[in-house]
This record gives structure tokens, sequence and C-alpha cells, in this order.
């Protein structure tokens, strides 16, 4: 007679293939449906230079990716970044003092659970339709990334201190991060340069949007670049949770 035991069905969810598995199915989903949107935009003659992600998700054709994309994707972070904290835990539980890593996985793994939660949640909510409400999400969604991304670089860090097998891992976060966040920067100096600390957007703005033919602001259009730009590197930030994990299976 077969009796259940749910320790050892949580104990297959951190198998490193398992895990792998998973990431790579995040950042695969993300790139297509990036790409997807994007081109669907173009595609319904919209203007190409340059809307911003969910400037997609108004549009009929391209929206219905957008929201199945992120939804799939942002929901899968959340496990990917519960994983990354059971598996970081066990990893050092044998090798190294405590020393606050402990509070710094805590908020990594609460960062990436937050951006992935509210990356589903923005998924199903258009600007055009409730924007205070996608305003908040998108911040969430990017101030948990790269918090996420920071608290990250900074475990690995801590574990190359230990084993300096990291240390590829390491330089390839740094740099990731580095992009990442000046990208965050220059995309938030654009807004505030158009629109003010208030964040406010001009209805006539918001009205070329909603035809999406001629979007002709050409601060927002660089800040919507450099938001395409912070989408990548933070694609590139997911991809290499694949060398941790197998970095951290090894040590076990």
């Amino acid at each position: 007679m077969n009796t259940w035991r749910p320790w050892r069905n949580v104990e297959s969810l951190l198998r490193s293939e398992y895990v792998i598995g998973i990431i790579r199915v995040v950042v695969a989903i993300q790139a297509i449906t990036l790409m997807l949107c994007y081109t669907l935009w173009v595609s319904e003659g919209c203007d190409p230079f340059v809307p911003f992600i969910s400037d997609t998700d108004t549009n009929p054709v391209s929206g219905l990716y957008f929201t199945i994309g992120f939804t799939v994707s942002g929901l899968l972070l959340v496990v990917v970044g519960i994983q990354s904290y059971f598996l970081r835990r066990d990893w050092w539980g044998a090798t190294m003092d405590d020393d606050g890593i402990t509070l710094l996985n805590i908020i990594s793994a609460a960062s990436a659970v937050i951006a992935g939660a509210s990356l589903a949640w923005i998924a199903d909510t258009p600007w055009d339709e409730q924007m205070e409400l996608h305003l908040l999400q998108a911040r969430l969604v990017f101030c948990g990334s790269i918090i996420w991304a920071i608290s990250s670089t900074l475990i690995t860090s801590r574990m190359n201190d230990e084993q300096p097998a990291f240390s590829t891992l390491l330089a390839r976060r740094r740099a990731l991060t580095l992009f990442t966040a000046l990208c965050m920067v220059g995309m938030v100096v654009s807004v505030v340069s158009y629109s003010g600390m208030s964040l406010a957007v001009p209805e006539s703005y918001l009205d070329s949007l909603r035809a999406c033919t001629e979007l002709n602001v050409t601060p927002l259009s660089i800040a919507a670049t450099f938001e395409w730009l912070v989408a990548i590197g933070l694609i590139g930030v997911i991809h290499s949770c694949i060398d941790e994990v197998r970095l951290l299976s090894k040590g076990q």
C-alpha cells in the first residue's frame, strides 16, 4: 500500500532538472511574449517607435497574447522565487555561517514573489481601463524585480566568498543587474522630464496611444525604449538562475 508523503512531493519540486525546466519556460514565455506583442502591434499599423510594453495590451490583437504570456510567466516566476529560496538555504546551511544571509534570502524571495504576482496581475489590467491601478502594479513589478536582481547578486557574492566556482555567475549577474538598473534610471528620468514628478500624462497622448498610429512624443518614446531594455535585462537575470541552480546542486 502506497503512503502519500507530502514532504517527498515538496522535495521533488526542488530537483535541479525540475527547477531549471521552469526557469527555461519563464525565459521562453517572456521573450516570445515581448517579440510577439511588438510584432503584432506593428502589423496592426501602429507606430513602431516606441510603445511601452503595456501599450501593446490596449490593442485587441496583441493584447490577448500580452495577457496570456505575462500571466503564465508571472505565476511561474513566483514559483522560481520560492524554489530559489529553499535551494540557497539548503546550500549554505551546511556550507557557511548565516551572518545576515538568511534575511537577504528572504528579501530576495519576497521581491521575486511580489514581482511575479504583480506581473500576472498587471497582465489583466490594461492602463486604458484602470490607469491608477496599472501604475501601481507597474511600480511593484519593476521595484520587485530590481530588488530581486540586486539581492541575488549580493547572495552570489557571498557564495563566491565561500566557493570560487560562483565567480563567473557573479560577474554575469553584476553586469546584468548594472545594465538593468541603469536602464531603469533612464526610463524614470525620461518619464519625469516629460510629465514631472506627478507622472501625469496628457489626455492627448493617451488618445494617440489608443489610435496607436502616431506617438510622436520623444521623451516618452525614449522612456519606452529603456523599458524594453529593462525587460531584456531582467530576462537575462532570470536566465542566470539556471547556472545558480547547477552550482547549488553540485554543492549539496
